[in-house]
């Protein structure tokens, strides 16, 4: 697939989750949630979902993200399919959800530069 039509699919494919996520999906398990970036594989049979949860600044708690991630997966074939609705694509590719850790490396990194300059 070329670059700027994955790129392109990557953009449509996060707009249309996160508008999924927030309506549809009535899992207790889900609180809301950001869709940071979606990463396709060359094919487009496989999408990778960063998510990152509100409110948590980066620090929210492992067992919150475990379950979030849980109730994410277990609903990945029903947001496939609605997707797929939305898609005009011939194959739309299996949802993996992971955990985007660029906030909390950005702030733990600040911090750690935060403390050199205290001491010097």
């Amino acid at each position: 697939m070329q670059p700027t039509r994955r790129a392109r699919l990557q953009a449509v494919i996060q707009e249309e989750l996160s508008l999924l996520i927030k309506r549809e999906l009535k899992d207790p398990r889900v609180p809301s949630l950001t869709i940071t970036a979606v990463e396709l594989s060359h094919d487009a049979g496989q999408a990778t979902v960063f998510i990152t949860i509100l409110g948590s600044g980066g620090d929210a708690p492992a067992n919150e993200i475990r379950e979030c991630l849980t109730g994410l997966a277990s609903a990945s074939g029903f947001l496939r399919r609605q997707l797929g609705q939305v898609v005009n694509t011939r194959w739309i590719p299996v949802l993996t959800f992971k955990e985007d850790k660029g906030f909390a490396n950005v702030m733990r990194i600040h911090e750690l530069l935060k403390k050199i300059s205290d001491t010097t």
